[in-house]
């Protein structure tokens, strides 16, 4: 996982966090309404204003952002430079690690000698063993770490002995081009207009050329140096436009970009015509939209009929002595002539709106010299950005041929440079291609820090060194002046010139052209963040996998995403969206950095990272190239920005500015327009501020108002274009039938406590532990009835203070606990509370919830271990162990608040997906509980960044987690605190190995600082693997369909909670008006379906009195207008009905009463958490176990799915025992098979009227049919 520095969170502050009170969680991110309070401007609750956003006379000039002096954006600064430097010891140093015990390196049992005989094992080493050896020891972290490099280059490398298919194809495709007429004129016409990027600023001259043959034709690139990636099959055709096409002035205006488009504008559709050369597409060089090459895919050679998978790219260049370049294509010389209002450059570095002095503590006479120099630069008439693009296309042919002279001369380049591209592939680093980090590792072999005698994996990891060392201290980085330049140029002659104008630049060793000038910001930032993580996972020493197998995934790295979409004909029509002719820039990327800026300066402090992320998936090999002209939707942009958010202010719906007299008040008003008021806050001072009102006054939408708002009011581009990757599930969370009422519940338990704490008891209670999802953010079924008829039971304990006076007899504690809950019960006998007593426990109604009060005394586990009562005491455990957790899950919510969320969607995901009965509500809560994980630092602080803030981002790491994570390999250790130690772990690790080894080992092993053994839950979490593999399976296909649609506006995210009732055999359909909170039914969720109250008539009961009386899980429906009993459990007399119904209200007092008796009436014969449909379950459960499984959505499900059990239907000697449920196969048979229509009637008939039909999907149809 991607981590940088950001601000870190000490012991002492997170440890404090758990003590969080509840008034607190106003703050939550999925909070809904914000009360007067939050608008008295506090600036407590707002972002600080930061006068480096609008200042532009006293920056600094590093072109960096105000946090940018603490290196948000890069884990470790300059103070970690020293472990960067044991990379550059000399070769030949033993870097392998120190040899782990047999248990603690479990992975390399597998390396292990087996049934070796005595002789062979001492046997000597053969030299060629001691050599390879040696070269581990020297060249390598491991010898692990180099067998996994050997399979790795396995599977990468091309076999190019089998390429005759590609080798005829090159043939035929230079003989095409070199027989294509010469001397006929090239137009740009109606129908090729839209193929090529043209310019027309001198009224259509040099519109045209006369085409000639390429002065030269060749391959080059990563095919001639056998460093092409299996993945990414491409080979590149160079051709050299010959000096006939050009003249000396077409350096000038533009022209020599039309002249190159239209020469490739020919090759192209005469190419085209030849049948094997037909799929032909134009792309963007290197993502340059001004320059295109032609990318060809060959099909079928027509002699053999073989078909190559490489697709073959035509790249122009032009002869070095075309132009002087020393003269022409300087960074201080333009080659734009024609008019233009103004000469500043806008450049790409990290804020291009500060000017370029240093800070003001240096003297007078040192500021004015600044500002001269400032004023010289920026006055000057130049054109760096359009000098260097044609300095791309003179040189590239020279790049090439040098990668290819030092390949030969040293082969370990090439492996390295394949594992560069891999790398690059995977971890998607924007803008950032293998041709520049190619030219990198060519520099370091220049200067020798790279040398034939090193190992690949040294030299990658020289140039993650590199990367993350020098170009911090020095973004900008020469290459050595070759000779055939050293005249002509000086080494680093335009470097003041350079660090103005590139965020990073990597100068060739002409001097003048910047390889790594389409870098970004962004995209630079993310390179330092990638290099360094390389850097830890080598050290390490079993990185291999993190490194070159973990792909990038935008919800491990991201807490929202932003798209971005913006029409071309809003593009061409808007003027804020234009791009400047002032010199040469390239609409996406002027685009891109557009949006970046603004995003950043409009988010301040909210965001520590801001990432346009890689849209397009092709990597390629020399050039990054991006594919526009053959998008199927070509008339539209598409930006995705990833935000990684401070946790501090992310939520805040205030901006704090300057002061109203500030000199930048101005400033601060024009960016924000009318969204800046002044407003006097608590503390007296008078600012200029911007307030913002979240939809619903749903807090984590408010940076998604922001950009929406900033885009709109500075480009222009409409609201509905830009759209957020984090609100797409909140109606699981917060809806119209799902809401969360965790403060209430809190509000309603102290009121609960005040009112037993004032009753006298004779015993003293010294807590009240909770041990309910409800009371700590994760219920999914608590519901809030004040009638008190749909209500889910919320278990706390009434914990006695412990005393020598208590006795050790069991039996007499329990005789006292029960006489202490029939005390209670006595004395709110009459009242609101309206208790209802049970041997166990008492019932209590407060405000709308039903409490279950269950007396607990917590020396009674040790009084019945040390007299070996065993009847009662996994009870007893439960309620401890439920005790501890809840407190663990309490306070990891009041530190992330993003944690009850999360865990409410992964678990309605559970249920959607018919895993209710496989899977227990703790295990699902410490699988999400592991995702908040923090990382200590050198200092010993915690760092909390890459927790996930939001609980979409959350929800996504949580499928992540399922079906990546090895449970059946590793533990999964929660520690949201950071308390368990390294020497922890490996006794952990230690546990988890033998219980792997024993019979039946369990399918996942969770360890809290608590639970060390995983034995809390280990009876209740799930059991059946098929169904654990299932589980799996279907967060794969959840997370795989969510990144392929994530961007598109269309998509909708709930889809992935849809069930799938395909595998099932027979499904049976249940009356939803019988069915608890069927409101919150996905389906209805997905669908939006509005639900009215339902009419029963009193004969509407179910036929299932033979079911059990008991269960805690939801509440009973009944009618909502009428208030009618539905079950027979609540069911009134007839008399009484009738009785009731005659009476009339005398006055509006009476009226109350009488209702309020109804309802006591119902209650006293209401059984809470009465849920029809975990009867009916239970129910066929113990029926028909051996016959079939059962599946459901405890969440309002209407459906239950059955699958029947392959080996019941296999056919068995007939026997008085299996009778019953029985057929026999034929009528002189005495093999019977169970009756699959016998059990459907027996189904029905227990279901009653809370079944509504049945299908029998295939399979019961043909087993039906088979023994027909």
């Amino acid at each position: 996982m991607v981590s940088e520095k950001r601000k870190t969170v000490s012991k002492k502050e997170t440890i404090s966090n758990k003590k969080n009170k509840i008034e607190k969680q106003d703050d939550s991110i999925m909070s809904l309404g914000m009360d007067d309070d939050e608008y008295n401007y506090d600036d407590e609750k707002a972002v600080s204003y930061n006068d480096n956003y609008y200042n532009e006379d006293n920056d600094n000039n590093d072109g960096s952002d105000d946090d940018d002096d603490n290196n948000d954006f890069l884990e470790g600064g300059s103070d970690s430079e020293e472990q960067l430097d044991d990379s550059e010891a000399t070769v030949g140093r033993a870097t392998i690690l120190p040899e782990k015990s047999e248990l603690e390196a479990k992975e390399f049992i597998n390396l292990k000698v087996k049934n070796v005989s005595y002789l062979k094992q001492s046997v000597a080493p053969t030299n060629e063993e001691i050599q390879h050896l040696k070269e581990t020891s020297d060249l390598y972290n491991s010898n692990l770490f180099r067998l996994q490099m050997v399979e790795l280059f396995k599977e990468i490398k091309i076999d190019y002995s089998k390429l005759t298919s590609l080798e005829s194809a090159l043939h035929q495709l230079k003989s095409v081009i070199e027989k294509i007429p010469s001397d006929q004129t090239v137009t740009i016409t109606e129908a090729n207009i839209g193929r090529i990027k043209l310019f027309d600023f001198n009224g259509g001259e040099g519109l045209s050329i006369q085409y000639s043959k390429p002065s030269q034709i060749d391959v080059v690139g990563s095919f001639m140096t056998r460093s092409v990636l299996k993945s990414n099959e491409n080979v590149d055709l160079m051709i050299e436009i010959p000096k006939s096409v050009f003249e000396a002035k077409d350096a000038n205006d533009f022209k020599y970009f039309n002249k190159r488009n239209l020469y490739m504008l020919k090759i192209f559709n005469s190419v085209s015509k030849v049948s094997r050369f037909s799929d032909i597409s134009f792309k963007n060089f290197n993502g340059d939209s001004n320059k295109q090459i032609i990318v060809i895919r060959p099909k079928e050679d027509p002699k053999t009929g073989a078909r190559t998978k490489f697709q073959i790219r035509i790249i122009p260049t032009i002869p070095n002595d075309l132009f002087n370049i020393y003269t022409k294509f300087h960074p201080n010389m333009s080659c734009i002539f024609f008019e233009r209002d103004n000469f500043k450059i806008e450049t790409f570095k990290e804020d291009d709106s500060k000017d370029n002095n240093n800070n003001n503590n240096n003297s007078n006479n040192t500021d004015d010299n600044i500002k001269n120099k400032k004023k010289s630069f920026d006055e000057i008439k130049r054109t760096p950005f359009y000098n260097n693009s044609i300095l791309e296309d003179i040189f590239i042919n020279d790049h090439m041929q040098l990668i290819n002279e030092k390949c030969e001369n040293a082969p370990v380049l090439i492996d390295t440079m394949l594992l560069i591209k891999l790398w690059l592939k995977i971890k998607k680093i924007p803008t950032v291609n293998s041709f520049q980090l190619s030219m990198l590792l060519i520099h370091l072999y220049s200067i020798g820090k790279v040398n034939k005698s090193m190992s690949s994996y040294q030299a990658f990891r020289m140039v993650m060194v590199y990367i993350c060392k020098e170009f911090q201290k020095k973004p900008i980085q020469f290459m050595k002046v070759s000779s055939d330049h050293s005249e002509s140029i000086k080494q680093n002659q335009y470097q003041v010139e350079f660090e103005k104008l590139y965020p990073v630049a990597l100068i060739d060793d002409s001097g003048l052209l910047n390889i790594w000038s389409s870098i970004s910001v962004w995209g630079f930032k993310q390179l330092m963040i990638e290099a360094r993580l390389v850097i830890e996972n080598l050290d390490s020493g079993n990185g291999f996998e993190e490194i070159f197998m973990t792909k990038f995934h935008f919800y491990q790295e991201y807490d929202l995403i932003i798209s971005i979409k913006i029409n071309k004909d809003l593009l061409n029509n808007q003027q804020s969206l234009k791009v400047p002719t002032n010199d040469y820039y390239q609409q996406d990327t002027y685009l891109n950095y557009r949006i970046y800026q603004l995003i950043k300066k409009s988010l301040t402090k909210r965001v520590t990272k801001i990432n346009l992320l890689k849209v397009n998936d092709d990597d390629d090999d020399n050039v990054d190239i991006i594919n526009q002209n053959n998008n199927k939707n070509n008339n539209e942009i598409k930006i995705i920005v990833g935000l990684k958010v401070n946790s501090e202010n992310w939520l805040s719906v205030i901006d704090l500015g300057p002061p109203a007299d500030h000199v930048n008040a101005a400033k601060f008003r024009e960016f924000w327009g009318n969204k800046s008021q002044i407003r006097r806050f608590k503390d007296g001072s008078i600012l200029e501020a911007v307030t913002w009102n979240p939809k619903n006054g749903s807090r984590h939408l408010v940076i998604e108002e922001i950009i929406k708002y900033t885009l709109n009011f500075h480009l222009q581009i409409p609201t509905e274009n830009v759209t957020s990757v984090v609100s797409e599930l909140d109606q699981l969370v917060i809806s119209e039938h799902v809401q969360d009422h965790t403060l209430s519940i809190l509000s309603a338990k102290q009121k609960l406590i005040s009112t037993i704490q004032s009753l006298g008891l004779p015993l003293g209670i010294e807590a009240y532990p909770a041990i309910d999802p409800a009371l700590r953010y994760t219920s999914i079924l608590c519901t809030k009835d004040d009638r008190y008829l749909e209500n889910q039971p919320i278990s706390i304990l009434l914990q006695f203070e412990q005393s020598q006076q208590w006795t050790k007899d069991v039996d007499s504690i329990n005789a006292l606990k029960q006489a202490f809950l029939l005390k209670i019960a006595r004395e709110l006998q009459g009242s609101a509370f309206q208790p209802r007593l049970t041997q166990k426990f008492v019932d209590l109604c407060v405000d709308g919830f039903i409490f279950r009060c269950i007396a607990y005394y917590p020396k009674e586990i040790e009084f019945m271990r040390e007299q070996w009562l065993l009847d009662g005491l996994d009870e007893q455990e439960s309620l401890q162990r439920n005790s501890q957790h809840h407190t663990l899950i309490q306070s990891l919510h009041t530190t992330y608040s993003s944690y009850g969320p999360t865990t409410r969607i992964a678990l309605r995901w559970i249920h959607s997906h018919l895993f209710s009965d496989f899977i227990d509500h703790q295990t699902v809560e410490l699988l999400v509980a592991s995702l908040y994980k923090v990382t200590e630092n050198e200092d010993g602080s915690l760092d909390s960044s890459s927790i996930p803030k939001t609980p979409i981002m959350g929800f996504l790491r949580f499928l992540f987690l399922l079906y990546t994570f090895d449970f059946d390999e590793k533990p999964l250790i929660v520690d949201y605190l950071n308390s368990i130690d390294k020497n922890a772990q490996l006794s952990i690790k230690s546990t988890f190995d033998i219980q792997k080894k024993s019979q039946n080992p369990p399918l996942l092993f969770i360890a809290t600082d608590k639970d060390r053994l995983s034995m809390w839950f280990r009876k209740t979490t799930i059991t059946n693997r098929q169904q654990w593999e299932k589980m799996k399976l279907f967060a794969q296909k959840s997370i795989e369909l969510i990144e392929s649609n994530y961007s598109l506006k269309s998509f909708n995210w709930l889809s992935i909670f849809q069930p799938s009732f395909i595998e099932f055999d027979a499904i049976f359909n249940l009356d939803e008006k019988l069915i608890p909170n069927h409101s919150r039914e996905i389906s209805n969720l997905i669908n939006n379906k509005n639900f009215n109250n339902f009419e029963v008539t009193n004969n509407t009961t179910i036929n299932i009195t033979t079911l059990p009386t008991t269960t805690t899980t939801t509440a009973t429906t009944v009618n909502q207008s009428s208030k009618k009993p539905v079950f027979r459990n609540i069911a009134k007399k007839q008399s009484q009905q009738s009785q009731l119904s005659q009476q009339q209200p005398q006055h509006n007092q009476q009226t109350s009463n009488q209702n309020q008796n109804q309802t006591n009436d119902l209650y006293n014969n209401l059984q809470p958490g009465f849920n029809p449909v975990l009867m009916l379950v239970q129910e066929l459960k113990d029926r028909f176990s051996d016959y079939f499984t059962i599946q459901y959505d405890l969440v309002g499900g209407n459906k239950l799915a059955l699958k029947w059990k392959s080996d019941a239907f296999l056919p068995t000697p007939f026997k008085p025992s299996k009778s019953k449920y029985s057929i026999q196969i034929t009528k002189d048979s005495n093999l019977i098979v169970p009756n699959i229509f016998e059990i459907i009637n027996e189904i029905q008939m227990l279901g009653g009227k809370l079944i509504k039909s049945f299908k029998l999907n295939q399979n019961s149809i043909n087993l039906v049919n088979e023994f027909n």
